[in-house]
């Protein structure tokens, strides 16, 4: 998942055999991303996509389930979450050293092979029926991830925990920490700086912002939350922090409303259930642009912008 992870367990006394556990949550995460992950052509994901307009490919039931979830948001939020993206995200190809902005002709011939309605999902086996379409669940799986970290603690029957993982977490509160976890906000310009803040005991959050993968040709900001409509960056968002069912659920949803912008990503989030939301986005007065943000009415009065 190239991001740090960290494990916080709250107890009076030191809970039996601990460190297992912890490994084991740490195990079932590390699975996860040995399955899903799109760089290594022998994972699930990476058999899927070599294997894309041949034939179908068993994948572990996470993938499955992965997929299925991925589905559901991209039918929710119309395609601007769609887990089909990976052709525009190879042709940007953020991770190197010397990228550069692709052409409109080259944008355009991979929109075309863009469209999760063409995943075929078949039993236990999953079908791209066009030769390099590709699939990356970068946008989902690292959330999927701490959910299954969550469910070895709550097997084991701990009552006051949280897991996170680049900014990705799910909290459990016990009376430890009851009345007494703050879930901070991440600035999306200032350096080690915050933009909000809310005091929330149970909670899963993720967080989407143009600030984790860019780089910059002129002074203009190209980052890796693409459009898939537009095969480009999506503006004018800045940062989607999204409060949810699970933590899952949170990263997909953070990304389909960096997509859609704020004022669609507000209703969207409006409108879905057991979810809460905060979109900052630049907005231009008199040629400047400024952070604005819309929070949705659930947190509204609880959220406290420190800016």
């Amino acid at each position: 998942m190239d991001t740090l992870v960290s494990i916080t367990i709250y107890a009076k006394q030191e809970p039996e055999n601990w460190q297992q556990h912890v490994e084991q949550a740490f195990e079932k995460m590390r699975q996860i991303e040995d399955l899903a992950t799109s760089f290594n052509d022998s994972s699930d994901v990476g058999q899927i996509n070599l294997n894309a307009g041949q034939k179908g490919i068993s994948v572990h039931k996470y993938v499955l389930e992965l997929l299925k979830q991925a589905r559901q948001v991209a039918e929710t939020s119309e395609g601007a979450f769609d887990v089909s993206i990976l052709p525009l995200l190879d042709l940007w190809n953020f991770k190197s050293s010397n990228p550069r902005v692709p052409t409109e002709a080259e944008v355009l011939e991979k929109r075309k092979l863009v469209d999760f309605r063409k995943i075929v999902i078949k039993d236990d086996k999953v079908f791209l029926p066009e030769a390099n379409m590709g699939i990356d669940l970068g946008a989902i799986a690292k959330g999927y991830a701490v959910d299954r970290a969550v469910e070895v603690f709550e097997n084991y029957d701990y009552k006051d925990f949280m897991v996170e993982a680049g900014g990705d977490l799910r909290a459990v509160a016990g009376e430890l920490t009851q009345g007494q976890r703050t879930i901070w906000v991440r600035h999306p310009r200032k350096i080690a700086g915050f933009f909000a803040k809310i005091k929330m005991d149970e909670a899963a959050v993720a967080s989407s912002g143009d600030y984790e993968r860019y780089f910059e040709v002129n002074g203009k900001r190209f980052h890796h939350i693409l459009n898939p409509e537009t095969g480009y960056p999506a503006s004018p968002v800045v940062s989607v922090t999204i409060f949810s069912e699970t933590t899952a659920l949170a990263d997909a949803y953070a990304t389909a409303v960096f997509v859609l912008g704020p004022e669609k990503g507000l209703d969207f989030i409006e409108r879905l259930p057991e979810t809460e939301g905060l979109i900052v986005y630049h907005k231009e007065i008199d040629s400047d642009l400024i952070l604005d943000w819309k929070v949705s009415k659930g947190i509204a009065e609880d959220l406290e912008i420190i800016n």
